[in-house]
């Protein structure tokens, strides 16, 4: 019956409370999204061969950053007791989501051997065909101008 200092803190960071779960839920949700985004993008037709094997990689990695928090949640809150579930759930929700996006970073920042999207960007390269040509080309392989979107006074060129 006396006053209590900390327990809002507690309570939201213990991640097995109304306001917990519901941030558990909101990024599990977020991940699923993520993933039915990449899926349509692959499935829509207009994405290149070679980009499939990079958009699943990057479907996986990017749900398991989604994941990761709910997924060490879920397991450390039922494994260890509670004195020792935030200690737990603070070092392994770092660890996984720091190598998901190291894993994310090296899919975009890496060599050319990393994935195919180095193959067919046009970042630092001087030469025609890449990656906005064979995104931009119609059904039947022929590749439109380029689109300029107008922003107020601002003009955007997208090539």
């Amino acid at each position: 019956w006396g006053r209590t200092f900390d327990d809002d803190f507690d309570t939201y960071h213990a991640l097995e409370h109304p306001p917990g779960r519901c941030l558990m839920i909101l990024r599990f949700a977020f991940g699923l999204c993520f993933v039915t985004g990449v899926g349509i993008l692959r499935s829509g037709g207009r994405c290149p061969p070679s980009l499939m094997s990079f958009l699943t990689k990057f479907a996986v990695v990017g749900l398991s950053y989604f994941a990761s928090l709910p997924g060490i949640s879920m397991f450390v809150g039922s494994v260890l007791p509670y004195h020792q579930r935030h200690q737990a759930l603070h070092w392994g929700a770092s660890m996984v989501q720091a190598c998901c996006l190291g894993s994310l970073t090296w899919l975009f920042v890496g060599g050319s051997d990393a994935s195919a999207y180095h193959r067919l960007s046009r970042v630092g390269k001087h030469h025609e065909g890449g990656l906005t040509e064979s995104i931009a080309a119609n059904p039947d392989g022929k590749v439109t101008g380029p689109s300029l979107w107008r922003i107020g006074k601002t003009k955007v060129r997208l090539d």
